[in-house]
């Protein structure tokens, strides 16, 4: 599985513009063995967590959990510490890292908190999962990215429940006031049936008094579950590929200004060669 190779995405950089010479801690860090290990910890720690929900645990075995619960959270905050010391100030100048850092600091407030409630937050620890395998990351970006996408066809959905919503409380409401007595439950009965949900027994039960409402639920369903909803779909994985191909455009970029240098210090050292006199 691959994991993160670095821990921020902007290195320092030096007078002519180049990244400065990682310091043996950065390198530390960024080793694979490293990066395995945290990872390896998260899955570790992903298990403890589901298994102290599980019934039947004597005290003992309960306590053994907590104990190296304790000891993997201890472990990211040296991790994290680890981390701050190397990168210093540019650690938080990458988003994953500010997110992999509150993870650890909510994870330990509800660690050491009394509270059930708090201590449910412990599992906020799985999600670090996504800062350090680099996939994931593309994918969460993704999300992030279709947001506006996402919002406007959930606007378009919303006044597509609405219009069917008012329809339905006025063709069926009458007989049927606990499904469409009034809007508002008009359009939490269709978003069931919009999810799939039970939307058989619901069109069955208003087609007992109306023989052809199958024809406003077949049509809902079309347009609201089979046409809108994959619209979804469609906006996450286009901005999936839009993002890869960034990185591979950002790849190509990389390896285009390192043949640039290259070629550079090829005329620097032949011009330098034309220079010497001849040996004798």
């Amino acid at each position: 599985m691959e994991v993160a190779s670095s821990s921020t995405d902007n290195p320092k950089l030096g007078p002519a513009g180049k990244p400065l010479p990682q310091t043996p801690l950065q390198r530390f860090v960024e080793n694979q063995v490293f990066q395995t290990t945290v990872l390896v910890l998260i899955v570790i720690n992903a298990i403890i967590l589901g298994a102290e929900t599980l019934s039947g645990l004597d005290d003992v075995a309960l306590g053994v959990l907590q104990t190296l619960d304790h000891i993997i959270i201890y472990a990211f905050v040296i991790e994290i510490g680890i981390r701050i010391i190397a990168y210093r100030s540019t650690y938080f100048r990458n988003g994953w890292n500010v997110f992999d850092f509150l993870i650890v600091v909510i994870s330990i407030g509800a660690a050491t908190s009394g509270i059930a409630a708090l201590r449910a937050f412990r599992v906020l620890r799985v999600l670090r999962v996504i800062t350090v395998i680099p996939r994931m990351r593309v994918v969460v970006s993704a999300l992030l990215d279709s947001i506006p996408g996402i919002a406007s066809v959930g606007v378009v959905i919303l006044l597509i429940v609405y219009v069917f919503a008012v329809i339905a409380a006025n063709l069926y409401g009458g007989d049927h006031p606990e499904l469409f007595g009034n809007v508002f439950s008009a359009m939490y009965t269709l978003f069931q049936v919009m999810t799939l949900e039970g939307w058989p027994d619901i069109a069955s039960e208003v087609s007992k008094t109306h023989s052809r409402s199958w024809i406003f639920f077949l049509t809902f369903v079309l347009i609201a579950t089979f046409t809108m909803l994959n619209l979804f779909v469609a906006i996450v994985v286009r901005v999936v590929e839009e993002d890869s191909e960034e990185d591979a455009q950002t790849v190509i970029d990389g390896q285009s200004a390192i043949r640039k240098e290259i070629s550079a210090l090829r005329v620097e050292i032949e011009a330098l060669s034309k220079r010497l006199p001849p040996a004798s």
